[in-house]
């Protein structure tokens, strides 16, 4: 312990000896302790992420709440589901009273990993238990325009649809991401602001699909069509992107329009689907196999 200590003091400035010597902690992590942690996430070094959550929250240079999201993502990525759903609960409340920057990004974050879980577990009164309260609070505070704010709001509208609430009242959830996505777009204008966008309608078709909900699986996968047209139209995109992101539109909306009875125009649908080299691959051939024998489509869904 003395080394790690030893060494951290190396690696950090001036504020970190203040922490050390007893003096109030600061608000929010510092600079090298949140690169120290940036580094161990894009290395997939998980072991080391633990490591350094416990010695950079125990000198003070890293939030309990932060300390305690990157505890629950390390657990959940070495399969450890309960582990990481303590973390991310601990974290939360570590958070819920505090209006910080930082606090409020692990708030967020933890939130948006914990309903992930919890609602693939088929968990979805809990999901939303958790969820809605801080949804609304995000909303209080303003802070609803991240990408795990949204992601959130997806989660709670397939645990609408899962439990059987009506079209208008998953409309707090996928409706509102929805309009979300667009906001980002018209805000930044940005390649990620359209990846993001397409990650979260490929999640809302998917799970519009899975509960059965053919006419809203329409309703997104249109708005998801409309949004391939402008990404396409932007300069340098990756084709083989485009390529699957229309492979996953077509066969979601043939499926819709199967299950609606429109075979016609379904079939259509999944000729165009069949045209695109996604359709080639392993995972597009499984849901080709899915929707010719009247199955259900089953796939990872975009993270």
């Amino acid at each position: 312990m003395r080394k790690a200590k030893r060494w951290l003091f190396a690696a950090a400035t001036a504020s970190l000896m203040v922490a050390v010597c007893g003096c109030e902690k600061p608000e929010e992590s510092t600079a090298e302790a949140t690169q120290l942690m940036e580094e161990a996430y894009k290395a997939k070094d998980y072991s080391r992420l633990m490591t350094l959550a416990d010695s950079l929250e125990g000198i003070g240079e890293l939030l309990p709440a932060s300390a305690n999201y990157w505890r629950g993502y390390a657990c959940d990525r070495q399969k450890q589901k309960e582990e990481a759903a303590s973390y991310w609960k601990t974290s939360i409340a570590d958070a819920e009273k505090s209006e910080s920057k930082e606090n409020l990004d692990a708030y967020v974050k933890s939130a948006a990993r914990l309903a992930n879980q919890l609602s693939l577990g088929g968990d979805y009164e809990g999901t939303l238990q958790m969820a809605l309260p801080v949804v609304s609070r995000l909303e209080t505070l303003k802070c609803d325009t991240t990408s795990d704010y949204v992601n959130l709001l997806i989660y709670i509208g397939l645990c609408q649809v899962s439990t059987g609430q009506s079209e208008e009242d998953s409309k707090i959830g996928f409706y509102r991401a929805c309009k979300k996505h667009r906001e980002n777009i018209e805000r930044n204008h940005s390649d990620n602001a359209y990846k993001d966008a397409i990650a979260g309608l490929v999640n809302i078709a998917y799970y519009c699909v899975k509960a059965e909900r053919y006419e809203q699986a329409l309703y997104y996968t249109s708005n998801f069509g409309d949004l391939l047209i402008e990404y396409e139209q932007r300069p340098g995109v990756d084709e083989n992107y485009v390529d699957r992101q229309v492979g996953r539109y077509t066969i979601y909306k043939a499926l819709a329009l199967d299950r609606l009875g429109r075979k016609k125009d379904a079939a259509d649908t999944f000729e165009a689907f069949r045209k695109t080299n996604y359709s080639q691959t392993q995972e597009g051939m499984t849901m080709a196999e899915e929707y010719q024998k009247n199955g259900t489509i089953e796939e990872e869904l975009t993270d």
